[in-house]
């Protein structure tokens, strides 16, 4: 009744507990089996002498039926006992392909199924569990942390020529998609709407006024210089300035006091008639395309966006070796705020519970039949051994419960049939 549980090329370790249990147990269904079959023997020589002794033997005999019988019921499961090749024996090396397509089914019917799989979701609150996770503080500190420890990572594994690039790619795209004659049109009716604009004109007239007043003397001074000699004798070059100067302040002040001023006016027309040149005239159009072309083409603007770049990297390298980094702290405060609010709005984490619950369930049903498949073909890959070896190592301590049940309860029929014939026959 000797059989061998692995071979050489095992792939379980002897020396796991799973194992030596299952060595254990099926030593003692051995032994008991041997201490029925030494009893048997010791009693069947002394019972001429010892009558009674034939309750022992009756007891033993049917013992080592049943032990024998539940012992080659278990033993055909995974091989040929005795190596005979007998019908209906080493059932699970001869059915290891059925076996796998079977488990696959019973996974993918019992496990999987959607209704099934939705029902065990419904019970579970994922949001408020994580919530839960991420309101204690000493997390958000580890994330918060692991994120600063990643961020200098990251921004050297960042090539800088494609940031550069980007950036300026994004800001050229953002500047030719402007409607520049619509966005100028607007601001200029906005701004003549109701006058609006005499506003901003006055203030113009104030700024040049005051520029006028402060440069009077250089006035003074550049006329003196272009007049010829005799005309400074006759001090007629202090008339000019003084004239010329005054006309000016004059012409100043008429315009700023008086919105109505015929200059004004003519102002007020020339911008309405450049804003309908600016949405109307295909050269005016062609003129501001050019210009924007000009202006996003132009190394100076190139030079401060690659600056932008550099100096953002600069500032959150500097930040994540600070005891105090700003960036963690904003984080934490980030994770904290998830967390309270998944906490008190019940509403968004129902929502988040239905994505969720929703997104597994369609990645799992669409993935059933994969599974499955993944089950049964690792079985049929593996050789006839190797599953036996899975298996017996799995199901094979409690099997032995089997065979030690044989044998007792075999015993025990077999004490009470010899009861009932010595007492009624």
């Amino acid at each position: 009744m000797k059989d061998t549980l692995f071979s050489s090329h095992s792939s379980a370790d002897p020396a796991t507990g799973k194992l030596r249990a299952y060595m254990r147990m099926k030593l003692l269904a051995t032994a008991l089996l041997a201490a029925m079959a030494a009893i048997y023997a010791v009693s069947r020589i002394f019972e001429p002498r010892y009558p009674v002794l034939g309750f022992v033997r009756a007891l033993a005999e049917a013992a080592m039926v049943g032990g024998i019988a539940d012992w080659f019921a278990v033993t055909a499961l995974f091989r040929h006992p005795l190596r005979l090749p007998l019908p209906h024996t080493a059932i699970i090396p001869r059915n290891k392909d059925r076996i796998g397509e079977n488990l696959a089914k019973f996974v993918e019917t019992n496990f999987l199924a959607p209704e099934i799989i939705a029902s065990k979701l419904d019970r579970i609150d994922f949001t408020i569990q994580f919530a839960h996770w991420l309101a204690v503080p000493e997390r958000g500190r580890q994330i918060a942390q692991w994120a600063l420890d990643f961020l200098p990572s990251l921004l050297a594994a960042i090539d800088d020529d494609d940031v550069r690039r980007f950036i300026h790619e994004n800001v050229a795209q953002r500047v030719r998609d402007v409607d520049t004659p619509f966005v100028v049109g607007t601001i200029a009716d906005t701004l003549l709407e109701d006058d609006r604009h005499q506003a901003v004109v006055t203030e113009l007239l104030g700024q040049l006024t005051q520029l006028f007043e402060e440069h009077k003397p250089l006035i003074r001074q550049r006329v003196r210089e272009s007049t010829a000699w005799i005309w400074k004798k006759l001090s007629i070059d202090e008339k000019v300035s003084d004239n010329l100067i005054g006309v000016v302040d004059d012409t100043l002040k008429e315009l700023s006091e008086n919105p109505d001023h015929a200059w004004r006016r003519g102002f007020d027309d020339a911008i309405r008639n450049f804003v309908v040149q600016l949405r109307t005239s295909p050269e005016y159009l062609a003129k501001w395309e050019a210009l924007k072309d000009r202006f996003v083409e132009h190394p100076a603007l190139k030079e401060y966006l690659a600056t932008i770049w550099r100096d953002v990297k600069a500032s959150i390298e500097r930040d994540a070796q600070a005891p105090h980094s700003y960036i963690k702290a904003r984080i934490e405060e980030a994770i904290a705020g998830i967390a309270k609010g998944l906490l008190v709005d019940e509403l968004m984490r129902e929502r988040l519970n239905a994505w969720l619950r929703e997104t597994i369930l369609a990645v799992i049903a669409a993935q059933r039949h994969a599974i499955a498949r993944l089950i049964s073909d690792t079985v049929h890959h593996w050789d006839a051994d190797t599953v036996t070896q899975k298996i017996e190592l799995e199901v094979g301590r409690d099997l032995q419960f089997v065979r030690i049940n044989g044998t007792v309860i075999g015993g025990i029929v077999g004490l009470l049939l010899h009861t009932i014939d010595v007492l009624f026959f």
